[in-house]
């Protein structure tokens, strides 16, 4: 098993994404993975890199500082340099996944994503918190299989999903909402601040393509694999000591590329 994390021109994910699909090999008692982190230069260079990949992770970061709108001038480099090679590696059983700037860059590569955008959050500013989003029902991710609510950071300031009704339409019927913001009820958030953090659009967090092997997603779950990291942890340290029930030593992050592991692992 071969996975590429794409690095370089404002990408600073990409260790974090990275060793999060180390540790999680680990903890699946997997060995015969193999993880790169590989700058976009290098795979224009060799497009074979990528060929013989099974998995890609566009990671967070600002790619070009942003200059240009979230994700634009990356997507950019990749469709006038690597558009053949991405397309076939779409086409084939392969997965992707683009976290936060990542995210943006695969809105503008993903041809079912062509007609949304991400946009300047409500707010006006930068959010970095911990967020609570939900798998949506009918989603058939690959990345997301038997999960539900999830307990992660995000960390942006051009987040929000923006589209006109027709276009969310055709998403929900191709099975395209991935995470919807939830309170801490487990209600959806109905574009309500902070459980919605950037106002997005049917409080999306996240879109699937229709294969389900594809996911861009506004939060970091890189940034949520151990349960120490979650800002919310001493607090649920105690309450486990009260319960007399063991800490988790791992967070919601970890699930996901838990399930994109696994995905593979039962093939090879």
């Amino acid at each position: 098993m071969k996975i590429i994390v794409l690095s370089g021109y404002g990408l600073n994910c990409e260790k974090e994404t990275a060793f999060a699909f180390i540790e999680c090999s680990r903890k699946l008692g997997i060995n015969n993975v193999e993880v790169k982190i590989v700058h976009i230069n290098e795979i224009i260079g060799n497009p074979g890199e990528l060929k013989s990949s099974n998995i890609l992770a566009i990671p967070g970061g600002f790619s070009y500082g942003d200059d240009t709108g979230a994700g634009n001038a990356f997507a950019l480099r990749i469709k006038n340099n690597l558009l053949d090679e991405f397309q076939d590696f779409l086409s084939q059983d392969k997965l992707v996944i683009g976290i936060c700037n990542g995210c943006q860059v695969l809105v503008k590569l993903i041809p079912e994503f062509s007609n949304l955008a991400l946009i300047r959050n409500d707010v006006g500013n930068y959010q970095c918190r911990w967020i609570r989003v939900k798998v949506s029902p009918q989603s058939n991710s690959v990345w997301l299989q038997d999960l539900n609510e999830l307990y992660l950071p995000i960390a942006h300031g051009e987040g929000k999903f923006f589209m006109d009704q027709s276009v969310l339409d055709q998403l929900i019927e191709n099975n395209s909402v991935a995470l919807r913001y939830v309170d801490e009820e487990g209600n959806y958030a109905n574009l309500q601040f902070p459980c919605n953090p950037n106002g997005s659009t049917y409080d999306l967090a996240a879109l699937s393509d229709k294969s389900g092997r594809v996911l861009a997603l506004m939060p970091h779950p890189e940034r949520g694999i151990f349960f120490t990291q979650q800002d919310n942890w001493p607090l649920e340290k105690e309450k486990s000591k009260r319960l007399d029930a063991a800490m988790p030593k791992y967070g919601d992050g970890m699930l996901i590329f838990e399930n994109a592991l696994k995905y593979f692992a039962q093939a090879l």
